[in-house]
């Protein structure tokens, strides 16, 4: 009788010490998720910030390499910069029936497929 007595006890005392690891585990777990949740919103955050960034610069981007494309017809330090960042700004012709103004030119429209300024190429 006694030593069904001793074996009850220790599995008692062996279910109370792996339920007592079971509960602190848990809760280390609990833990770690919460860090890993609070990572995941400010990597989302940060990504909602770089597309807002990405969504700006394709619009201001080659609306401002026209502006320097234009502005480096009559400005030879613009149009250096320009070389030296690897864009070539090429003048356009004059439509057929129509006139320009003297000294006037316009950069030359690129392919819209390619992303690029018009009259510029990288």
């Amino acid at each position: 009788m006694k030593l069904s007595f001793y074996i009850s006890v220790a599995a008692s005392a062996l279910c109370l010490v792996l339920s007592v690891v079971v509960l602190i585990q848990g809760n280390i777990n609990q833990g770690l998720q919460n860090d890993i949740q609070t990572q995941q919103g400010i990597y989302q955050r940060q990504q909602e910030e770089i597309n807002r960034g990405n969504s700006i610069s394709q619009q201001v981007g080659p609306a401002l390499l026209r502006d320097m494309a234009v502005s480096s017809t009559k400005n030879e330090k613009m149009k250096q910069l320009l070389a030296a960042n690897g864009y070539t700004v090429n003048l356009a012709t004059p439509a057929p029936g129509s006139s320009p103004a003297p000294g006037a030119a316009t950069p030359k429209p690129a392919a819209p497929a390619t992303g690029e300024a018009p009259g510029l190429r990288p």
